[in-house]
């Protein structure tokens, strides 16, 4: 195996509209480009911190300034890149996703063949993605809802105290599918279910992470009360007990930032669905490029939530498409299949 030079940049990305949960407002995510070379091929990984996780740019540019300049020297198969950065000492998971995303990009380069391909991925496209609305006033609410009128699946932010205005303001403009996500918005039971009991009349599809994540026996007590599907968000980063979480979710959330292996996800997901999990592939604020390496996961996944890239101004790279129906095509170029812009 060659020796690989390690390069990172600071990729700033500007949202097309101020992007509004629960926790609060975007207007720029200061994302990280990983460049790996090796024998005269170039990979790239994308890192979308979140300081939910208490990571951001600075955080995941340090960890990679850390890393021994020969650390993936002699690593020749995804499984044993994977096992070497699940090892490392105080992991920053978006920075570990980065790194892992481009080694399999460079692999797939140095194959000449799409990763898809070399994954045996049942398809080169995903299900169908939904489209994100962010929090904002209700006026301006329903005008993202007509300007997302080409998408036929719409996830609603909420976890605030006019959610329930703000569903019926959506409803007076469009009948489609939507999936609430709540951001640990409801912060007890009895609002969980009293807006739960709301969303039932309202064709919802799921609902994402109703309560704070310390909430494990209330979320339990939820689940089995519940007439909707609740999935795990902030609930499940990647190392929790599946059969655990399964007592209190109908399914999970993964995000490759979050879990920090496209190796990981995969095993994650044939793990998840021996406990009837159902499973999401969700992203952050993210470009192409990061939402190429989603795109794959999500091929073995029942749910897509993979709009990132579609949030933003300029993306950096291109090579992903969608559908007529909104499904994430992904490139039949090798390894990722991206091209910078």
């Amino acid at each position: 195996m060659p020796h690989f030079n390690i390069e990172h940049h600071l990729n700033e990305l500007t949202l097309r509209n101020p992007f509004t949960i629960a926790r609060g407002t975007k207007e720029t995510v200061g994302n990280v480009v990983v460049r790996l070379t090796g024998n005269g091929i170039t990979g790239f990984g994308e890192a979308g911190p979140n300081r939910r996780y208490n990571e951001d740019a600075e955080t995941v540019i340090s960890f990679i300034d850390g890393l021994e300049e020969d650390f993936f020297d002699e690593l020749d198969r995804p499984d044993a890149v994977a096992q070497k950065l699940a090892n490392v000492h105080s992991p920053v998971y978006s920075a570990l996703a980065a790194l892992e995303m481009a080694w399999l990009d460079w692999w797939g380069k140095s194959k000449n063949q799409p990763l898809w391909k070399l994954w045996d991925a049942p398809s080169n496209r995903t299900p169908t993605t939904s489209f994100t609305i962010g929090l904002d006033s209700i006026e301006v609410m329903q005008q993202k809802v007509r300007d997302a009128e080409e998408y036929p699946i719409l996830k609603v932010k909420l976890g605030t105290d006019r959610d329930r205005d703000i569903i019926r303001a959506i409803r007076e403009v469009t009948d489609k599918p939507i999936r609430v996500d709540a951001n640990e918005g409801w912060t007890s039971i009895n609002e969980a279910k009293e807006q739960i009991m709301f969303l039932a009349d309202q064709n919802i599809e799921l609902v994402e992470q109703p309560m704070p994540s310390a909430l494990f026996d209330e979320m339990a007590e939820l689940k089995q009360w519940s007439p909707l599907p609740l999935m795990a968000d902030e609930s499940f980063k990647g190392n929790e007990n599946l059969e655990q979480v399964s007592q209190a979710f109908h399914g999970i959330n993964i995000k490759l930032m979050k879990i920090g292996s496209l190796v990981k996800a995969r095993n994650v997901i044939a793990q998840a669905q021996k406990h009837d999990l159902s499973v999401m592939v969700g992203c952050m604020i993210e470009s192409s490029l990061a939402i190429s390496a989603g795109a794959l996961i999500g091929t073995w996944a029942d749910y897509v939530d993979l709009d990132g890239f579609l949030l933003i101004k300029d993306d950096p790279f291109e090579g992903i498409s969608l559908s007529d129906r909104k499904e994430v095509i992904l490139s039949n170029n090798p390894g990722l299949g991206l091209s910078k812009i």
